[in-house]
């Protein structure tokens, strides 16, 4: 997996203009979601896959909008062999990260590579014309 700075999830550009939360309160957030990456990433260098699993989830607490942790998430699952969960969780992300189409394409990668991974070779063919669009 990459090494992650900060991503366009992680932003505070995402958080709604109605948020009534303190300016201070929406940094500290983001910061401790940051951290969250961070670590879980360097779980994963460490090949200790169930913790940086634990730790995304404990970053979907904060920030479920974020689809750069659902995309880490299904990287994982994808790597553990849990097919239709990596499907589900690279989904997800998509469904998050509209305006981040690097993103969605890595996702539609996961997609095919777990669709071929079931047999499901057509579905998976077609989730690859994806990640050419």
């Amino acid at each position: 997996l990459s090494s992650c700075a900060i991503h366009p999830g992680t932003s505070q550009s995402h958080v709604p203009l109605a948020d009534n939360r303190p300016i201070l309160e929406n940094q500290q957030t983001s910061v401790i979601l940051i951290t969250l990456i961070k670590k879980a990433e360097q779980q994963i260098r460490s090949k200790d896959l169930n913790a940086a699993f634990a730790t995304l989830e404990r970053a979907i607490g904060i920030d479920a909008q974020d689809s750069f942790v659902w995309h880490l998430m299904a990287r994982i699952k994808l790597s553990q062999g849990n097919l239709q969960q990596a499907e589900n969780l690279a989904k997800k992300s998509n469904l998050l990260a509209v305006y981040d189409p690097s993103l969605q394409k890595k996702n539609w990668d996961i997609i095919a590579k777990s669709l071929d991974l079931q047999g499901k070779i057509s579905e998976a063919e077609a989730a690859r014309r994806k990640v050419r669009e």
